[in-house]
C-alpha cells in the first residue's frame, strides 16, 4: 500500500496514476491560501494539495474542492478527505475539471499540478499517460479555465509547470487577460538551472514577485528555505 504519512494527515494513493511528489508538496506549500472562500484543486489525484491546503486554512471557513478525472485517484482522495482532520470542509468530485462551473465565492483559488508532457511518447499505462500527458487538462487548458471562471480581481491561480514553458505561459496567460503576481523559480540544486516554475496569476493588475528556491545546496543537504517552507508537513522536520 502507498502510504505517506504527514504530521497531521495520510495519503494513500493505490489507486491514483501519479503518486505523491516533489512538486504537489511546494505548490501546496507555496501557494497564499488566506482571503479565500472556495479552494479548487484541479485534477486534484490522490487529494494531497487539497488537504495541504485544508490544513493551512485551519481554522477558517475556507471550502476545498477537489475535482478527479480518474475514478480511482478519486476514490483515493474520497478516503484521504474522510480520515482527515478536515473532512467537513473537503468534497471531492469525480469529472472533467474543465467543465466545473464557478461556485458561489466573492474569492475564488484555483490551484493545480497539471500534467505537462506533450512530447509524442506516453506512458504504456493508459492512467498515468491520461494523468501526466492529459490530452485535454493541460496547464494551457488550466489557464483558459481560469479566465472562465474568474469573476472578479480577488481571484488567483496557482500551478507549478516546468520552466522550459515559461515563454509559453507567458503568452497564453497574456491571451487570457491574466497578469503575473507571483513567479518562483525551482531548482533541485543550486548548482543548477531552474527545472520547475510556480506561478500565482490573477485578472488584477500587479508588478511580479519574482523569487528563487534551491530545494538543496551545493552540498547536497537541504536548504533553510526548502526546510522552512514544508516544515509543517513533513515527519523529519523540526
Amino acid at each position: 500500500m502507498g502510504k505517506f504519512q504527514f504530521k497531521r494527515f495520510a495519503v494513500i494513493d493505490d489507486h491514483s496514476a501519479m503518486k505523491i511528489g516533489t512538486d504537489g508538496v511546494l505548490l501546496g506549500a507555496w501557494t497564499p491560501v488566506k482571503g479565500f472562500d472556495v479552494v479548487i484543486d484541479a485534477g486534484c489525484g490522490s487529494g494531497l494539495i487539497a488537504l495541504m491546503l485544508a490544513q493551512r486554512t485551519e481554522g477558517l471557513a475556507t471550502r476545498i474542492i477537489g475535482v478527479e478525472l480518474d475514478s480511482g485517484a478519486a476514490a483515493d482522495a474520497r478516503s484521504n478527505a474522510a480520515t482527515s482532520p478536515w473532512a467537513e470542509r473537503i468534497e471531492i468530485l469525480e469529472g472533467d475539471v474543465l467543465s466545473i462551473r464557478r461556485p458561489k465565492a466573492d474569492a475564488l483559488l484555483l490551484v493545480a499540478n497539471p500534467p505537462f508532457f506533450n512530447e509524442p511518447l506516453r506512458s504504456p499505462s493508459a492512467s498515468r499517460a491520461l494523468a501526466r500527458h492529459g490530452s485535454d487538462f493541460c496547464p494551457l487548458s488550466l489557464i483558459a479555465l481560469a479566465s472562465r471562471l474568474f469573476a472578479s480581481e480577488a481571484d488567483r491561480l496557482a500551478f507549478i509547470v516546468p520552466s522550459t514553458r515559461d515563454d509559453e505561459i507567458e503568452f497564453s496567460l497574456s491571451l487570457n487577460r491574466l497578469n503575473v503576481i507571483e513567479k518562483c523559480a525551482v531548482c533541485t540544486r543550486a548548482s543548477r538551472q531552474p527545472s520547475r516554475t510556480m506561478w500565482l496569476v490573477g485578472f488584477a493588475p500587479a508588478a511580479p514577485g519574482v523569487t528563487s528556491l534551491c530545494i538543496r545546496d551545493v552540498d547536497n543537504n537541504y536548504t533553510s528555505e526548502y526546510l522552512s517552507l514544508t516544515s509543517t508537513f513533513y515527519l523529519d522536520r523540526p
